[in-house]
């Protein structure tokens, strides 16, 4: 896959003109995807309605993800395409994804960080995908931060996306995953909140 082209669009999400854009080459052809740095909600010139990644997408996303479904025209126009709110993954360094705020019908961004786990207990939290692979990192979820709906730019902030020596899914990458949905288990600790 070759990244061609970046750059800024108005988002359809929310109008911000924070929506990142980006062209894949890949064997199939060019890919656009989109991550509106304001709302969090991303999509992908695959992600048409009747396209079998959107039926594959729904099959394996959170009920959350998919009740907060919005289609639009991608930005600069075309077919009309299922936009979801993100979820990042990066296991040494946290998450940020979609969460319900208690007692109302609203949701917002939440942070977990990454904690090391200590050397003779990483036994106690294998990779499943990995066999006689451990995590070395998990998630604290006794320390979430949370932010409003429109603050993904914080959320992604707080977790450190825009630090020096960063890298995106382009390139070499500490990124997990940046997706539609979740990724799969990761350790972490029970939430007292």
């Amino acid at each position: 896959m070759i990244q061609s082209i970046d750059k800024l669009v108005n988002s359809p999400i929310c109008d911000s003109d924070a929506c990142y854009e980006s062209e894949f080459q890949t064997e199939d052809g060019p890919v656009k995807t989109w991550l509106c740095m304001t709302s969090g909600y991303t999509s992908n010139t695959t992600m048409t309605l009747d396209s079998e990644g959107l039926k594959q997408t729904l099959e394996l996303t959170a009920d959350l993800i998919k009740d907060l479904r919005q289609d639009y025209e991608p930005p600069g126009g075309g077919e009309v395409l299922a936009w979801f709110p993100t979820v990042i993954t990066i296991p040494s360094k946290g998450m940020i994804f979609p969460e319900p705020i208690k007692g109302t019908d609203d949701w917002g961004w939440t942070v977990v960080k990454a904690i090391p786990i200590p050397e003779d207990e990483q036994h106690k939290y294998p990779d499943a995908t990995n066999p006689g692979v451990n995590y070395k990192h998990k998630m604290d979820m006794k320390n979430v931060k949370r932010y409003d709906k429109l603050c993904f730019m914080d959320a992604a902030e707080e977790l450190g996306m825009f630090q020096s020596g960063f890298t995106s899914t382009a390139g070499s990458s500490d990124i997990s995953s940046t997706s539609i949905g979740s990724s799969g288990p990761f350790p972490s600790e029970p939430s007292t909140k």
